[in-house]
């Protein structure tokens, strides 16, 4: 028995979804798009649409057009985690976690800074901002805020925008040979920003999930006192993680 045309469209559609040649939140090629690649009438391609849809895989944006879905399976976290940590963490659970290549700046530190790091504000710092992704759902906006005057001692990784994979504190401890660290960790809910709303793909504007901004401040001991070292300010989406511990 034949198959009908649109449950073909949409089967090969739903490959592209689950295998993640069309990535949750990108945008569908547009009914025209699809009437032409599969040369198709407008009810065939509209009909495997909305198969799609009643599985859960699509969505339709009005006046946008029609997005692979986002389907969330939340992530629990522990609030003291540093990245490498989580990334380990994620992998064993049998997610796939990555991040993009960093962006490194210099920056004068913003007062809310500049307090966690005891120094004046406008201090020069270095800012290293990343996206995370898990199972290519964004997952995580960072920035690290650390001292400029660590880059000038010795830890010339700081400016470079690459991975720092053993985790930041491990490498400015061994590189500058400073002591045992300790995290004071922060928790803020709050409304998300236009810019994480981008990010993390929030839709419906009725009903935006708020964000939850991890502040950790890591200390080590020098000269017989604890010394800020630095802050990394992660923004999550509270719809894909939890936090314990």
């Amino acid at each position: 028995m034949a198959v009908a045309a649109y449950m073909r469209i949409a089967e090969d559609l739903r490959g592209k979804i689950n295998s993640h040649e069309i990535k949750p939140g990108e945008q569908l090629p547009s009914e025209l798009e699809l009437r032409s690649q599969y040369s198709a009438s407008r009810n065939t391609v509209l009909d495997a649409v909305k198969l799609l849809r009643d599985e859960g895989l699509v969505e339709t944006r009005p006046g946008q057009g029609w997005f692979a879905r986002i389907r969330i399976v939340p992530f629990d976290n522990a609030i003291d985690w540093a990245d490498h940590v989580a990334i380990a963490e994620a992998r064993a659970r049998g997610r796939s976690p990555r991040s993009t290549p960093p962006t490194v700046t210099r920056q004068p530190a913003p007062p809310e800074v500049a307090d966690r790091l005891r120094v004046p504000a406008g201090t020069e710092m270095i800012l290293r901002r990343q996206e995370w992704l898990l199972d290519e759902i964004p997952w995580k906006l960072q920035a690290v805020w650390c001292q400029k005057s660590y880059s000038d001692a010795g830890g010339h990784r700081l400016l470079m925008a690459e991975d720092i994979a053993e985790g930041l504190g491990a490498y400015l401890q061994h590189t500058l040979g400073l002591g045992p660290a300790s995290t004071a960790c922060y928790l803020l809910p709050r409304k998300p920003t236009s810019e994480e709303i981008s990010f993390f793909g929030f839709t419906d504007e009725s009903d935006i999930p708020c964000v939850i901004e991890l502040i950790r401040t890591v200390s080590v001991q020098r000269d017989d006192e604890s010394q800020p070292l630095y802050v990394a300010i992660g923004v999550y989406a509270a719809d894909r993680n939890r936090f314990v511990g």
